[in-house]
């Protein structure tokens, strides 16, 4: 097939409705698009100083609790429930300053190759806090004996070691020096669990939470069907064949439950639920409906992360994969349908709108050519970071369209982006607003209830500070609810950076008041700073580059 004739061929709505605007703002001029990809607003990410990682770091190990501050009184003669002081914690400890060190210096590698490297931003994230937990582990181990609390914390960072592990595997183009530390980590990871006498971890807490997501998607789309497609035969067959699918998940929701469930147990419940469900999605996709469309990406989202979760091989999806590139293009055709000209005459960028609108949709129909005549992944996610491209150009041209229909459009083309981007397994470089307005309202929520708690501690415990404290407790909820706000309508992410860097400044300065309190609000305040803390970490590192 002959991408460039297709393009030269296509008459559809959208390039007829682009030429008019075209046409209008330039008087009939020919439009060079030839630079348009650099002209939108993707973050460029840099690469931060190894003292400034160093303090990301330090601010998820404090946000634990050791040395002072919110620490968790411990057992020191290692007796527990669990039998958990049988563990010979003497010869545990190197292995877990090993494990801390090197975790650090992987974390030193990632933010080297943040700026050079696609999809390394999450993982660099996602580093910082396992390096972060990863020294609060080790300081506390070099204080406690191994009791029952601290063995949970060694299961988790297991399985989030291996979950990061298996992400920075799939990972084209890192370093080998990066691959080197991920060699040893495995190693070093192997021999703590041998020392502590457990199998190779799953993060349980999420896979139960993403489960129970999926059941949710799977009844929201037996829905959908009944409206769309209302009592007919097909109707309850595909709703009949969806209780079956749901059965088997909920089947995985029980066998969750049960703390005594083999790993291999777990992951045999849900290839039987993607056995049932791919040969259920090709029949679906048919009925070419808009929100039995949106269900199945739903689905589709949420079993890519419990396939992840479980660490299961990347597998190709080729008829998903095109399924959502030419659900992009009729996303693309839907928006100019919705979008008055007169509207697109009048934005900033106006003379960008058809080549970013044609740059985009060739670069949809080039991925679906690129799957239909390749199996090398390699060459489909290098096509897949085209549309990435192309789509920020196109976000950052219409994004101040007014017009609510449109905007709704623009939604639905971020979702669809992010379903490919999720069947491919590749981590998000861009400015992901869903995630920052999740976490804004984390910081939010956190703020107003560390606010509350200040406000008790310090009206039975008279501080010469308490008015400075609680003013500034006031100052983080209403600069946590701008930052929401500001986020939800749209702002770029350097409209977000003084908000931001206001945040962070200010929760340092309250957190030096709260870690003072001794009273048996001490241990409440401990726990919401616990959750405050990585969630404004978290948020500077989306916002700030």
């Amino acid at each position: 097939m002959n991408t460039q004739g297709d393009s030269l061929r296509r008459t559809d709505r959208v390039t007829q409705r682009l030429t008019i605007v075209a046409s209008v703002l330039l008087g009939w001029s020919i439009i060079d698009g030839s630079s348009v990809f650099g002209q939108g607003t993707h973050v460029i990410r840099t690469a931060h100083t190894r003292e400034r990682t160093r303090e990301l770091i330090d601010d998820y190990t404090n946000s634990v609790g050791v040395d002072g501050d919110f620490d968790r009184p411990r057992q020191s003669d290692g007796r527990n429930p669990s039998g958990a002081g049988q563990i010979d914690s003497k010869a545990i400890r190197p292995l877990i300053h090993g494990f801390s060190d090197s975790m650090t210096q992987l974390t030193y590698a990632l933010n080297d190759q943040v700026s050079q490297l696609p999809g390394t931003r999450q993982i660099y994230t996602e580093a910082l806090r396992l390096s972060g937990r990863a020294v609060a582990i080790n300081k506390r181990t070099e204080k406690y004996a191994v009791d029952a609390e601290m063995l949970d914390d060694l299961q988790q960072l297991d399985a989030d070691w291996r979950e990061l592990a298996y992400r920075m595997e799939n990972l084209r183009g890192l370093s080998g020096d990066s691959r080197s530390l991920v060699a040893d980590l495995n190693d070093a990871d192997l021999r703590i669990r041998q020392a502590i006498g457990i199998q190779p971890q799953l993060d349980r807490r999420q896979l139960n939470l993403k489960v129970a997501g999926l059941v949710a998607d799977l009844e929201n789309l037996q829905e959908d069907i009944a409206a769309e497609l209302g009592n007919s035969q097909d109707s309850q067959l595909y709703r009949r064949s969806i209780s079956r699918v749901r059965q088997v998940v909920l089947n995985l929701v029980a066998v969750l439950r049960d703390d005594r469930s083999d790993t291999q147990v777990i992951v045999d419940e849900y290839k039987q639920f993607e056995a049932m469900w791919a040969p259920l999605v090709a029949k679906l996709r048919v009925e070419d409906d808009r929100y039995i469309e949106r269900g199945l990406r739903r689905v589709a989202v949420s079993a890519g992360e419990i396939h992840q979760l479980l660490l299961l091989p990347q597998k190709m999806d080729q008829s998903q994969y095109i399924y959502l590139a030419k659900a992009l293009k009729k996303n693309i055709d839907e928006f100019f349908e919705r979008t008055p000209l007169v509207l697109v005459m009048h934005l900033p960028n106006a003379k960008q709108a058809l080549p970013v609108a044609d740059q985009f949709y060739a670069s949809c129909a080039r991925f679906v050519e690129v799957v239909n005549h390749s199996q090398d992944q390699a060459e489909i996610l290098d096509s897949f970071r085209k549309i990435e491209q192309a789509e920020r150009a196109f976000i950052d041209v219409f994004r101040d369209v007014d017009s609510d229909r449109a905007v709704a459009v623009l939604t639905r083309i971020d979702q669809t982006m992010g379903s490919l981007r999720s069947s491919l397994q590749i981590q998000r470089d861009d400015f992901d607003a869903q995630a920052a307005a999740d976490l804004a309202a984390t910081i939010q929520n956190f703020s107003e209830q560390i606010g509350a708690t200040a406000r008790r501690w310090l009206e039975q415990d008279n501080q010469p500070f308490a008015n400075e404290c609680l003013q500034e407790m006031t100052d983080l909820a209403d600069t946590a609810a701008r930052l929401h706000d500001d986020i939800l309508e749209g702002k770029r992410p350097s409209d977000l950076k003084d908000g931001m860097t206001d945040i962070y400044e200010r929760w340092r300065h309250v957190y030096g008041y709260l870690i003072k309190c001794q009273t048996e609000d001490r241990s409440t305040l401990g726990r919401l700073s616990s959750g405050l803390t990585p969630a404004i970490v978290d948020l500077r590192t989306i916002i700030l580059p």
